[in-house]
């Protein structure tokens, strides 16, 4: 060979040349065997590190499930605990007790520790995980000077390859107390700027370790988790140094390159059951389902604790199409619109229910990734995990139940609530205030500017004035339409404000309305007072002129009272001499001179009934009428009227009838009775035409305190009364003017004296006419004796 040391014998020539060479087709034979032996060699060191590339590549899909995982888990725990600050602030609102918030909050996140805190930073209730390293702590907003702060203990694997880092680089949890609250840098070797683009694993400074962050939240925190070993291009470099050594160690590398295959692979299987075991172990203490979902062989293979959330006793590989049946049916269209786009993006997220036992529905939220190449249909295997999210749920719709009712309340105070953030941001109004300031739609929106809508609002007001008792926060303002309003603006203890408008409009009005009355009654008092005097003089006149008036109607009265006598005895003397010449008594006398006795006669007996209806008003006036009760049976009175009256009846070409059933007889005077059935008779006779009709009738029924009573009805078809005329009626001395009223004899005191017998009776007149139609005149009376009796006179004579 060129590269060997040639050797020469004494005569010059060399060792080598002295042996034949070999043949061809020999040196031909050995290096293709050569290239055999290396070919053979570097298929075998290809297939040696195909297992350890496959162990790191499920250590780095572990590792990334293991970052997702920790986080969901972590985003559960604080949306829970979010949303029982939501809750217990919403009762913190309702003025609440500290600890009953709590137990409100602890209701709805039981993993979560809460704490009430008062405006100088004093615990006021607590339950749950204390503050302590690796215990993240969330902070609700101010309720009526006191808030409301959540603690969550994140469950971290043991292993300690998990962390929680904040957006800051911060370490907020880690199984390793000690490393909680320092700079996450020096561990990862990666910039906090730098967790939101660690979505794969990738290689620390340095070569010996990977790792990965997943985002809790869009902003942070993550969850960064560190796996050691080597990197991904260690095994490309061991190939390599595999290649350049082969020929030089072909013979004895044969035998160990089996030896270190068969090791490797054995070592490759331990790790890659440490792996899954470690997978299956934070899953589990997750309570989180895993699941691939092969779309091409239209298979599902799921972890035990997925097949547990969907219904199914034990894991396994699942058909597809009985998947699908366990879904509700409303959302299995959902779920092929998810599975459509993972295989087209390779994102897939969908939230749907499966029904359980009992009408219970369990809801599942769903995320994965494509798993593998992408193919010409898109990728054909997606990879994933699942959460329980039926208590999550239920808590949200309690706060949002919670966030009604606050709203509702807002809604039901009539006067105008507005409330604004520490930044000056719209967070809460109801309806009362956009209509106070007659905003626009869509101008009062969550998140609007307190500047924009407040000036908006001074397009409306007026004029501004300071309140009118001197409170301070507070301002009046007036609107070009009329309305006042009263401003208050109070602080909250967050820096945010409140602002309420009241409506004070018709505290307005009143306060004009009463500045004027008051200035109506200071004129008033100026007339009054200056009108004092004369008003004096006019009462000392009119108090002198009533006595004088009384005096001398005391004295006609008393005069025409002790008269009765002398006027009554000539008169009944006229009547009986008048009376026997016209019947003829001692003689005939002739038809001439008898028709002049009963004109006489006539003209004395209606002069007698005037006497008598002015003397009985005398006495009634002066207060001597004295009724004697005793039984009386109305029908018989009707009866004794209407035969004294049948003579004139007859004369007037008039009928009379009277209609009265079984009646009980009545406590009454006789004669005051039967003058007043006399006086309604005669009036309905005077003013009733020829061939008109008359009726009496009685009635019996009972009053409103239930006593028994007896109505009278005296009804006529006569020419009756205008209404303009019926105030005139039984008022003394008084007639209505008319036409047949000229022609009729009278003196206007007998429906006055009737009524006041009626009245001194207990009873009430009530008169009702209609013109050409005719005239009711009806009264009642009680069938007892009142217990006492009235003098009417005066009111009939007031009148």
């Amino acid at each position: 060979m060129r590269g060997m040391e040639r050797r020469q014998d004494k005569r010059g020539r060399r060792a080598t040349d002295r042996a034949p060479s070999a043949p061809a087709w020999m040196r031909i034979g050995v290096l293709v065997l050569a290239l055999g032996s290396t070919g053979y060699v570097l298929l075998m060191s290809r297939d040696a590190t195909r297992p350890a590339r496959e162990a790191h590549r499920l250590q780095n899909e572990n590792l990334t499930l293991s970052a997702q995982l920790a986080a969901s888990r972590t985003a559960v725990l604080m949306q829970a605990a979010q949303t029982g600050i939501d809750v217990g602030t919403a009762a913190l609102l309702d003025d609440a007790l500290p600890m009953a918030a709590v137990e409100r909050a602890r209701g709805v996140a039981p993993n979560a520790g809460f704490s009430v805190i008062g405006a100088d930073g004093a615990i006021l209730a607590s339950q749950g995980p204390v503050q302590s390293p690796g215990v993240i702590a969330l902070t609700g907003p101010q309720a009526g000077g006191r808030r409301l702060e959540a603690r969550i203990l994140p469950s971290l694997p043991a292993s300690g390859a998990v962390r929680i880092v904040s957006k800051t680089g911060v370490i907020l949890a880690s199984p390793n107390a000690a490393e909680v609250g320092r700079s996450a840098t020096p561990l990862i070797g990666v910039q906090a700027g730098d967790l939101a683009s660690l979505t794969t694993p990738v290689a620390t400074p340095g070569g010996r370790a990977s790792v990965v962050a997943a985002p809790i939240t869009p902003d942070g925190p993550y969850v960064v988790a560190l796996q050691s070993g080597p990197p991904a291009g260690a095994a490309g470099l061991l190939g390599e140094a595999w290649v350049l050594a082969a020929p030089v160690l072909l013979g004895l590398g044969v035998l160990a390159l089996f030896l270190f295959q068969g090791l490797r692979r054995a070592r490759a299987s331990r790790e890659w059951a440490s792996s899954e075991k470690r997978f299956r172990i934070a899953v589990e203490a997750a309570r989180c389902g895993v699941w691939e979902w092969d779309l091409d062989g239209a298979e599902v293979t799921l972890s035990d604790y997925m097949a547990t959330l969907l219904g199914f006793e034990t894991g396994g590989v699942v058909p597809a199409e009985i998947v699908m049946a366990r879904i509700h049916p409303r959302y299995r269209d959902q779920v092929q619109h998810a599975l459509r786009q993972a295989s087209a993006y390779g994102a897939f997220e969908v939230t749907f229910p499966v029904p359980g036992d009992g009408g219970r529905t369990r809801w599942i939220d769903a995320r994965g990734q494509a798993r593998g190449a992408r193919g010409e249909a898109g990728f054909s295997a997606i990879l994933g995990v699942a959460l329980d999210i039926t208590e999550a749920r239920r808590a949200k719709a309690a706060a949002q139940s919670a966030e009604s009712r606050l709203r509702d309340g807002v809604e039901s105070i009539s006067d105008a609530f507005v409330l604004f953030d520490r930044q000056g941001r719209l967070i809460l109004w109801n309806q009362a205030f956009e209509d106070a300031f007659d905003f626009q739609s869509g101008v009062v929106r969550r998140g609007a500017a307190k500047e924009e809508l407040n000036r908006i609002a001074a397009l409306a007001i007026k004029a501004e004035h300071a309140p009118t008792d001197g409170r301070a926060g507070l301002r009046e303002v007036e609107l070009h339409d009329g309305r006042w309003l009263q401003l208050s603006e109070r602080f909250t203890s967050e820096g945010g404000s409140v602002v309420t408008a009241a409506d004070i409009t018709a505290i307005k009005r009143e306060e004009t309305e009463r500045r004027r009355a008051v200035e109506d009654l200071s004129r008033t008092v100026a007339q009054l007072e200056a009108s004092q005097q004369m008003l004096s003089q006019l009462a000392r006149k009119y108090e002198i002129a009533m006595t004088r008036a009384e005096a001398a109607n005391q004295a006609k009265s008393e005069f025409l009272a002790n008269m009765s006598h002398e006027l009554r005895t000539p008169l009944n003397a006229i009547n009986g001499f008048s009376e026997i010449m016209a019947a003829e008594l001692f003689g005939p006398i002739g038809e001439k001179y008898k028709g002049y006795a009963g004109d006489i006669l006539k003209s004395g007996q209606h002069l007698l009934s005037l006497i008598n209806d002015i003397l009985d008003m005398a006495k009634i006036e002066a207060g001597k009428m004295t009724l004697h009760y005793e039984p009386v049976s109305l029908r018989d009175v009707c009866e004794d009227a209407a035969r004294l009256m049948r003579g004139k009846v007859l004369e007037s070409g008039l009928t009379l009838e009277i209609e009265a059933g079984d009646l009980p007889d009545i406590e009454a005077d006789h004669r005051g009775v039967k003058q007043v059935m006399l006086n309604l008779i005669s009036n309905a006779v005077k003013f009733t035409p020829e061939g008109g009709t008359v009726t009496l009738s009685l009635t019996p029924f009972k009053g409103a305190a239930g006593e028994d009573r007896v109505r009278v009805a005296c009804a006529d078809t006569g020419i009756g009364i205008a209404p303009e005329h019926m105030v005139r009626l039984a008022r003394p001395f008084e007639q209505v003017e008319g036409q047949h009223s000229k022609t009729t004899q009278g003196t206007g005191l007998g429906l006055a004296l009737t009524k006041s017998l009626i009245e001194m009776h207990g009873g009430r007149l009530n008169i009702e006419s209609e013109p050409g139609v005719g005239t009711v005149v009806s009264f009642d009376l009680p069938t007892r004796r009142p217990v006492q009796t009235v003098q009417p006179m005066k009111a009939a004579f007031a009148a």
